[in-house]
């Protein structure tokens, strides 16, 4: 706000300059627009920086490429909607009762149920659509080109089931076979795939990428188990991981990586005897 200029004396008139000359006038006309520019731009910046509309960053919507040494943003499979531990569950299980498309165009068909064990705060149905887009997936087990996979209802014979279960059922069920999980990891056990509940809403700490990325991993584990592979290990320290590297115990090193294809390639490790 401007001083009055009551009580004070005004200065003597100065003598004007004299006006520029046409060269110098045109040096800052152009000095003056360019200024203007530098303004403008700059205000432009600092406006999509706090605008809510500006690009996104990437999310945990997006999950972790498996290009070996490489790290980017793929469209996750659909996450758990409960983010804490399941409860125990009483060992009871709803199977799907629909029949999914099939994946893949071999013709080694193997067919499957998915389950989830009731009263354990996760529905069957995110769970199903989560199978069937992570074993659907062009980086899964079909990219082989001789498998072929199709989820089937529970009135129909399968060749296994992909079941989701508390942290007590699974390891009650993974001991079965003399596995012992401690509550905390997947297993395949005969015509059973596993998935311990725990570490799917909420993966484990050293697995440095999205939920959905882990969620892939657990998957194409344990039904790559079922499909006879073996365990690898890291090949080399910042190369993505082999998706039958056991993730969940440790990194070794590695990125991660839930898919056995990378760019239409089987990719895998030293296997572990």
């Amino acid at each position: 706000m401007a001083t009055p200029l009551s009580g004070h004396r005004l200065p003597a008139p100065r003598t004007p300059e004299p006006p520029p000359r046409p060269d110098r006038y045109r040096g800052l006309l152009a000095l003056g627009l360019a200024l203007i520019a530098s303004a403008a731009l700059l205000m432009a910046v600092n406006h999509a920086r706090r605008s809510p509309d500006a690009a996104p960053q990437p999310s945990q919507t997006q999950a972790a490429s498996p290009v070996p040494g490489k790290i980017g943003p793929f469209a996750a499979p659909t996450a758990s909607n409960n983010a804490g531990p399941a409860p125990d569950g009483p060992g009871v299980f709803s199977t799907e009762r629909s029949t999914g498309r099939t994946l893949g165009r071999g013709t080694d068909l193997r067919r499957f149920h998915v389950a989830v064990e009731k009263s354990i705060n996760l529905d069957l149905a995110p769970f199903v659509a989560s199978v069937d887009t992570i074993l659907g997936d062009k980086r899964s087990w079909i990219a082989d080109g001789k498998l072929r996979l199709r989820r089937v209802g529970a009135d129909q014979p399968a060749d296994f089931t992909i079941y989701l279960a508390s942290a007590g059922t699974s390891e009650r069920m993974c001991a079965e076979g003399g596995l012992d999980t401690e509550r905390f990891t997947s297993c395949q056990l005969g015509d059973q795939v596993v998935i311990n509940a725990d570490r799917w809403v909420s993966a484990v700490p050293w697995f440095e990428a999205p939920l959905g990325e882990y969620q892939a991993y657990a998957v194409n584990h344990e039904v790559g188990h079922q499909l006879g592979h073996q365990h690898e290990a890291c090949p080399k320290p910042g190369a993505a991981a082999p998706v039958m590297q056991q993730q969940t115990y440790g990194m070794q090193g590695c990125l991660p990586n839930g898919w056995p294809y990378v760019g239409g390639r089987r990719y895998a490790g030293p296997p572990i005897p």
